[in-house]
């Protein structure tokens, strides 16, 4: 088994994290219709902060075995790939300074981009098209809708769920 197998079954493609953050922009959508949007902001960021940990609390409740040899560094590299969202927080400032409503289109477009290394990570090129569908997203509603705060959240958290589910189905009937 090679190393990009080992990381794919033991993350069954990264599904139950992507799962996870879908759930965490839905949530983030609905609450910001019904609180501030700087609370919603705030949830936002504490729940996507432990989504990863959460992520592997389902994954272990999958009963999914750890493939993952010790010669195999590509879970090195995530733990890079995870740093790079934070490091992005001054673009997402810089875009909110403009308009408030760019908080989730902004984070739409770093998050797609954050997505696009794990297509050789995972050795799985539709996160190539998660990537390049976060980015657009994030940049239409930013575009064409710049005065609804919560409908990158939507369409972004919906487009996730969806790909938790293509993933998990594509690394299950791989084995």
């Amino acid at each position: 088994m090679d190393i990009h197998q080992e990381l794919r079954e033991t993350y069954i493609g990264a599904a139950p994290h992507t799962f996870v953050m879908g759930l965490v922009w839905i949530a983030s959508g609905s609450i910001s219709l019904f609180v501030s949007t700087g609370m919603t902001i705030l949830f936002f960021f504490f729940a996507a902060g432990i989504a990863f940990p959460v992520g592997e609390v389902l994954k272990k409740g999958l009963k999914v075995p750890d493939r993952i040899s010790t010669d195999n560094h590509l879970p090195r590299l995530f733990m890079y790939l995870g740093a790079s969202i934070p490091l992005s927080f001054p673009v997402i400032y810089m875009s909110m300074q403009h308009n408030i409503n760019w908080f989730f289109p902004a984070f739409a477009v770093i998050v797609g981009g954050h997505y696009m290394p794990f297509i050789w990570a995972y050795k799985m090129p539709s996160f190539g098209i998660l990537g390049i569908l976060l980015i657009a997203i994030g940049s239409f509603t930013g575009w064409k809708y710049p005065d609804d705060f919560s409908l990158a959240a939507y369409i972004s958290g919906g487009v996730l769920v969806a790909f938790a589910g293509i993933h998990f189905w594509m690394v299950k009937r791989e084995r």
